[in-house]
């Protein structure tokens, strides 16, 4: 399957909102649309879309996944997410090169940092196999109670060493 980075549309968040996944990583459900829109998500306001939003699309246009690339000071945080009907079906890899080729182009020499639950080994494993590397674990509160997290960070390595 080939995937491309394309313009994240209302039309996709909404249907990002019907995405459900099963067992423990149901905790990546999002709520629903008019929800998400009173509580003021960032997916669901049009200039976040277009400056830190991208769908993931196939070679007929269905949306498989979306990214979200926010710009800090001395570094990219990155959040991916992937259509439950794709999960752990290999497309890892090439989701994150996809994401890594779009920071190296928007944002040169910038580690990129992502979070992910410290459950997810599925995640965690396809992260390492790219080239990240676990810097911390911690624990934080979010919207569904306590949660344990791993950060990982991916550095460009310039080829003149």
């Amino acid at each position: 399957m080939n995937f491309k980075l394309d313009v994240l549309t209302e039309d996709y968040a909404k249907e990002i909102c019907s995405w459900k996944y099963d067992n423990e990583y149901y905790i990546y459900n999002y709520p629903s649309w008019s929800k998400m829109c009173n509580e003021n998500w960032g997916i669901t306001k049009e200039e976040k879309r277009k400056s830190e939003f991208n769908s993931i699309i196939d070679e007929l246009n269905n949306l498989c996944g979306h990214i979200r690339l926010v710009n800090k000071v001395n570094y990219i945080v990155i959040g991916i997410g992937l259509k439950p009907s794709l999960c752990g079906k290999g497309f890892g890899a090439i989701i994150m090169e996809l994401v890594k080729d779009k920071c190296k182009y928007e944002y040169p020499n910038k580690p990129i940092i992502l979070q992910v639950r410290s459950f997810n080994k599925r995640a965690i494993k396809c992260y390492t196999k790219t080239g990240f590397n676990i810097i911390d674990t911690y624990k934080t509160k979010t919207p569904l109670g306590n949660g344990e997290f791993v950060k990982m960070k991916y550095t460009f390595y310039n080829d003149c060493h």
